[in-house]
């Protein structure tokens, strides 16, 4: 094995060293770095090309993306962890034995729906945060076709910002105020991003087409909105719900362990 390490990893170094110590005449990147801002209308290169030159290609990632995430859902909607590996935090543990409900994911008094104060500290802290990484994933949206960002960042940031709620709330807390439907989300993104593509072939133009727009308004002066925004909001939708949808699945195994141990102990009780 490790002869066979070094030998994978020396070959891989000197193909990397042939490459990057030659010229390269044949090498697309100056046409995309000289024509992202006149024919993509942006100057951030990485993301005119996702959402302009090969928009179709993300078209397509984006609905693997999807598929993923409702094929991880689906199979995760049948799966029940083992015993064995869904044993909670001693602190949980020791909350539950004074005074507990059996059906709860996190800890909770009878008749309550909040959590008892465990990690009571950072729970607040993860709340004041929700709407902090909402603006930041919104300017992350907005600057990306001139500057780093994008809708797929954008997303994973409101994504984990939310999922962080449910590590500090539980699911039921989360879901109790906060009606997510990744799969909408999904389906949403998808179909905007396909509308954004079929509208240039209402105009006469091949499928994906981008157009900028340039004009003045009041207080912001002269803005440039690109077509491309339009499909960027399909691929932020779709990477949010894929990535909800994919982490709230993993959430949910801790509502149906309780379920089972809930009717164990049930079944136990009667049979006594």
């Amino acid at each position: 094995d490790l002869a066979l390490a070094l030998l994978v990893g020396a070959g891989l170094a000197a193909l990397s060293y042939a490459l990057l110590t030659r010229a390269a005449p044949l090498s697309i990147s100056p046409y995309f770095l000289d024509h992202a801002l006149p024919l993509g209308g942006g100057t951030n290169v990485v993301n005119v090309m996702l959402v302009d030159f090969r928009a179709f290609d993300t078209l397509g990632e984006i609905s693997v993306l999807g598929i993923v995430g409702l094929t991880v859902f689906a199979l995760l909607r049948r799966f029940r962890p083992p015993h064995e590996v869904i044993e909670r935090p001693s602190q949980q543990r020791a909350i539950e034995l004074s005074d507990a409900a059996v059906d709860a994911d996190l800890a909770t008094t009878r008749g309550a729906s909040t959590p008892q104060p465990y990690l009571e500290v950072p729970a607040v802290l993860v709340r004041l945060l929700l709407p902090v990484s909402a603006v930041f994933a919104a300017h992350l949206f907005l600057r990306g076709h001139n500057f780093p960002g994008g809708g797929f960042v954008s997303g994973l940031v409101l994504a984990l910002a939310v999922i962080a709620q449910y590590l500090v709330g539980g699911t039921r807390w989360v879901e109790e105020r906060m009606p997510l439907r990744p799969p909408r989300w999904i389906g949403a993104g998808l179909l905007i991003a396909l509308l954004t593509g079929l509208g240039s072939l209402a105009l006469g133009y091949p499928f994906l087409t981008t157009h900028t727009a340039h004009f003045r308004l009041p207080l912001l002066g002269e803005v440039h909105l690109p077509s491309a925004v339009f499909f960027d909001v399909g691929v932020f939708a779709v990477v949010l719900g894929s990535t909800l949808l994919l982490l709230t699945s993993i959430a949910h195994q801790s509502l149906r362990s309780r379920r089972r141990q809930g009717a164990a102990v049930a079944a136990a009780g009667h049979g006594g």
